[in-house]
């Protein structure tokens, strides 16, 4: 396993994120990390294409901002990236684009009670070509969470 550990988070639960950061940063310390969010499609996506670029390219260096600031202080080496588009698909093409070697995402968010798997989480286990390194953040266990 000599490929690029990929990240992906949700900036809009950057308590969770943060620790998933940590926890790869501490199982992965001298590997190439690469941090991504989606920016997932709209429940009214049909409202998309009448969006202007403009303000889609805003939409975009925000959610870059807010990541840079997620991961600001942990490591200079990781690699963010933004995406839009299906979360699922999204991570899974740039898993396969930067050829990487293992995905470290939640396995579901940390306010659920559910004791599935999240949708995007099983659906990434599924149909990824690399191993898939699920976390489970339990409050203060092990310091993450």
């Amino acid at each position: 396993m000599t490929g690029p550990i990929l990240c992906l988070v949700d900036i809009a639960h950057a308590e969770s994120g943060g620790a998933l950061l940590r926890h790869a940063i501490d199982l992965f310390p001298e590997r190439d990390i690469h941090v991504a969010y989606v920016m997932p499609y709209g429940f009214y996506s049909y409202v998309e294409p009448f969006v202007s670029e403009e303000s889609q390219k805003a939409a975009a260096a925000r959610a870059h901002d807010e990541l840079g600031a997620l991961v600001s202080g942990l490591r200079a080496e990781l690699t963010l990236h933004v995406l839009r588009g299906g979360i699922g698909e999204q991570s899974l093409r740039l898993a396969a684009k930067l050829k990487a070697s293992i995905i470290v995402l939640n396995a579901m968010r940390s306010e659920s009670t559910h004791v599935t798997l999240g949708t995007h989480a099983a659906q990434i286990a599924r149909h990824a070509e690399c191993s898939v390194h699920l976390v489970r953040h339990q409050a203060n266990a092990a310091g993450y969470g």
